[in-house]
């Protein structure tokens, strides 16, 4: 099989980032971790034991899971302008059938406050607490990465001339997903398909101020094979690719599928424990600068403890706390692109072009929580043309992490309510819990190294009964 030019091109970028950066060697220190589990369960793997997990963790039920990782960070000691970093992990499971991949595999370069990133990382997208939040609505870490460029200013950058109180960050990436089947067009299936991403934030408040404000948006877009689905247009790719960055619009149609969120959210730490507050509102193609979808989105409250405990401590003591609640049942939009009825209604993680849908080797890029239709109950209503038919949703999520016995613990429980689409509405509200239980034991004998094991059930209308136990076996540390 030939490899895609896309692939090819960030293969010869990696290899130029080798050498240009080679005699830095000195600069990053080497880093290693890796994870042996194996999982038995009475159906399916249970939700939160393969949700978000970066797309490593099979659905079998019944498997044996590697994950090993080696990775070149950057020198915080160091005071050099230029750094490098660079990271390959490599997953191997075998269960119903065997898979080995490569998930992370990326070089990066700093130039003072800049990254350039070519390769695949790991990348989470929105204003969440990401230990234990069901997952951001735009990319979640539910899907593996996929091989992308990007530059970015990864750390909040203070504006001197605000006196450091407004701050900054930004990326700004485009990805390959690969062919693609096309639901309706002049053709079935295009070559190559690809994914544009962007986002801005701002904090307000200095780092040492006890309140700050966080704000700002993300922009997701996949397209590709223009010139096949609408040959009419003659639109070339760097036209397309042009027109899916500035949201332009071609006979009443967005060039590329659009999807991110505006978010805001507030924070406040105390002499004890900090406090998080976050919205993500959604936005879909054509609906940015309108007054809709309000009612969808992501609503969190996240609590972290800052004093540590002390050492040996073996009584119970809570260490972070989360709740969240999703709405997405609503995907109206009260005032439709130039007034057309076909676009006052919107369809999440779905496309009307792409069958893939909002996803990567079929995991959904964003919350998990919107399920890829494989997964739910197999006699629930679904079109070939969705990647899911369950995106009208309530759900309410809560993560709880806790020392005890010198164990550490934590827990997931969701709760949800479920539509299906309107494409393939479900005939009753499906209703769905999900839970799971995780205990880890750091051990004295090999440094870095700890056992852990997890119980993980699923009950409802939605996925198959399924009740699960992991166990394992982590090991992390420098080599340098």
């Amino acid at each position: 099989m030939p490899v895609p030019v896309c692939q090819r091109r960030i293969c010869l970028i990696l290899c130029i980032l080798c050498f240009a950066i080679s005699g830095y060697s000195q600069d990053s220190t080497l880093y290693y971790k890796g994870t042996i589990s194996a999982a038995g369960a009475t159906a399916q793997t249970p939700f939160w034991q393969f949700a978000n997990q970066h797309g490593s963790v099979p659905l079998d039920g019944n498997f044996g899971l590697a994950d090993i990782g080696i990775y070149k960070i950057y020198n915080p000691n160091n005071p050099r302008n230029f750094q490098w970093s660079g990271g390959v992990q490599a997953i191997a499971s075998y269960g119903k059938a065997g898979n080995v991949f490569l998930s992370d595999a990326y070089l990066t370069a700093k130039f003072n406050i800049v990254e350039i990133l070519a390769g695949q990382q790991r990348m989470v997208s929105g204003l969440i607490d990401t230990t234990m939040s069901s997952g951001s609505l735009a990319m979640a870490g539910n899907a593996r990465p996929m091989p992308r460029i990007q530059v970015s200013i990864p750390k909040y950058l203070p504006l001197f001339f605000t006196d450091n109180f407004v701050a900054l960050k930004f990326a700004y990436s485009d990805g390959y997903l690969g062919s693609s089947r096309i639901n309706y067009g002049s053709v079935n299936r295009v070559p190559r398909s690809y994914f544009h991403q962007k986002s801005l934030y701002f904090r307000l408040g200095k780092p040492q101020d006890k309140y700050k404000v966080y704000l700002g948006m993300n922009h997701q877009a996949m397209w590709g094979g223009e010139a096949e689905t609408m040959p009419l247009r003659e639109l070339s790719p760097p036209k397309a690719y042009l027109y899916t960055v500035i949201g332009k619009t071609v006979d009443y149609r967005k060039i590329g599928n659009h999807f991110g969120t505006v978010d805001i959210g507030g924070e406040w730490r105390g002499k004890d424990w900090s406090y998080f507050l976050y919205r993500q509102n959604i936005y879909e193609t054509g609906s940015l600068f309108k007054v809709n979808n309000l009612a969808d989105g992501l609503n969190g409250i996240s609590l972290k403890r800052l004093k540590p405990l002390p050492k040996g401590a073996k009584y119970f003591a809570f260490r972070s706390f989360l709740f969240e609640v999703l709405g997405t049942k609503n995907q109206t939009n009260k005032n439709p692109l130039s007034g057309l009825v076909i676009f006052e209604k919107g369809n999440y993680y779905n496309s009307y072009l792409f069958a893939r849908g909002w996803s990567y080797y079929g995991s959904g890029i964003g919350t998990p929580l919107i399920p890829a239709a494989s997964q739910t109950r197999p006699d629930l209503p679904r079109s070939r043309s969705e990647f899911t038919n369950n995106n009208r949703v309530w759900a309410f999520h809560t993560g709880v992490t806790a020392s005890w016995l010198a164990l550490e613990w934590s827990f997931k429980g969701t709760y949800s309510r479920n539509s299906g689409s309107f494409i393939s509405p479900f005939e009753s509200v499906k209703q769905q819990g999900s839970v799971m239980l995780s205990v880890e034991k750091r051990l004295k004998v090999l440094n870095g190294s700890s056992v852990f094991t997890s119980v993980a059930s699923d009950y409802g209308d939605l996925y198959a009964h399924s009740t699960g136990l992991m166990i394992g076996f982590r090991k992390s540390g420098f080599l340098d």
